[in-house]
């Protein structure tokens, strides 16, 4: 993966990912969308469900969270010379839409899951007719949880920025992509809770296809502007009545960055997404992250046990240079993503070396985006 930012004294400008993983080829899925069966209730494909069965292109989710762990302590080893230089890129959210139509003229509804708190009746996934009246509420959310180990493999510089290019780590510590369905109301984006549990609908893990991220800050001036690490601004902007920020003075750099994966999966939910044919591309496209935080409270917490405090993100979250603050180890970004899926064509399937096990072949795009504030 290849990722590139601006940072201060150019310790960061642009990054753009390229990948290798595993050790193991799968073939890329077609680039077009394509559609899949899927039925937001659980209760299959049979004749009983045909209003509950939409022909889906895609899915959006909701603002959310992602932390790359150990980001800043692996740059900074690359620069010197020495050390480890891998980290681990953590992500979680929740569906907020599905894109598909029904041959009833029916709708997929999904309430606002607020993370002030989220309460029972909120983020509840229904299905509604052309007229709008409810046919059935699933009292369940679906959530996205994924991560995967990067490492850095090269630091160059150009007009006191430095370009830093990142890959899938050779040995990955944990690599895994998951959606799953819970009760309604479970997930908290701003506490981080909630992302750990349910049923899993959706499994797979990352493969070297089509891995790229980059990164661009977007302060004025890349040595004193506003979001560089010698003035940063403000860490949780995000405001809405009841949330109050645990955050207090923390500081972060901003700017803008995309990420692209691709997953093959390893299981389905037969109940929520038809198997047929058996090979299914998904690709979460795109994943945008905002630093400063706007749209979303930053977790305090992620689904693997990793705690984004202060001391964690260090005095200005992103600064990699130690003359402004004391450094952190990890970066946290907001995040949002829109998944599109993709049915490969037979001879695709034959040539992919997929295991037994692997029912079938999704891709995830995932892009990251630091906003200028």
């Amino acid at each position: 993966m290849k990722r590139m930012g601006k940072f201060l004294n150019g310790r960061i400008a642009l990054a753009a990912v390229v990948a290798a993983l595993l050790g193991a080829a799968v073939s890329a899925p077609p680039a077009r969308a394509d559609t899949v069966l899927f039925n937001p209730t659980g209760g299959g494909f049979g004749g009983t469900q045909t209003g509950n069965i939409f022909s889906v292109s895609s899915f959006q989710y909701s603002n959310g969270n992602a932390i790359a762990a150990g980001e800043i302590t692996a740059i900074n080893n690359f620069l010197a010379g020495s050390g480890p230089t891998t980290f681990q890129y953590i992500f979680q959210s929740a569906l907020k839409q599905v894109n598909g139509s029904n041959t009833l003229g029916n709708v997929v509804n999904i309430g606002s899951n607020l993370p002030v708190p989220p309460g029972p009746a909120q983020g509840d996934i229904t299905i509604q007719n052309s007229g709008g009246t409810q046919l059935v509420n699933t009292l369940t959310e679906i959530i996205l949880r994924g991560t995967v180990t990067e490492q850095v493999v090269g630091v160059t510089t150009s007009g006191g920025n430095t370009v830093v290019t990142f890959a899938l780590a050779g040995t990955q510590v944990a690599n895994s992509v998951t959606l799953a369905v819970q009760a309604s109301g479970t997930a908290n984006e701003s506490t981080g809770a909630g992302f750990s549990g349910g049923t899993a609908i959706l499994t797979g893990a990352v493969i070297p296809t089509g891995f790229g991220s980059t990164f661009t800050a977007s302060f004025s001036n890349p040595a004193t502007g506003t979001g560089s690490p010698t003035s940063p601004v403000t860490f949780d902007q995000y405001s809405q009545t009841g949330y109050s920020s645990p955050w207090g003075t923390q500081r972060t750099v901003s700017g803008t960055g995309s990420e692209n994966f691709q997953v093959a999966v390893s299981s389905v939910n037969g109940s929520y997404f038809q198997t047929a044919p058996s090979v299914i591309g998904l690709s979460f496209n795109p994943t945008s992250i905002s630093v400063p935080y706007g749209q979303e409270p930053p977790a305090t917490s992620f689904w693997t046990g990793v705690a984004a405090s202060v001391g964690t993100l260090g005095a200005v979250n992103g600064n990699f240079v130690v003359a402004n603050g004391a450094l952190g180890t990890n970066v946290e970004y907001q995040t949002t993503a829109t998944n599109n899926f993709f049915v490969p064509e037979p001879s695709t399937i034959a040539m992919a070396p997929i295991s037994m096990g692997f029912i079938s072949l999704a891709g995830l795009w995932m892009r990251r985006r630091r906003n200028a504030h």
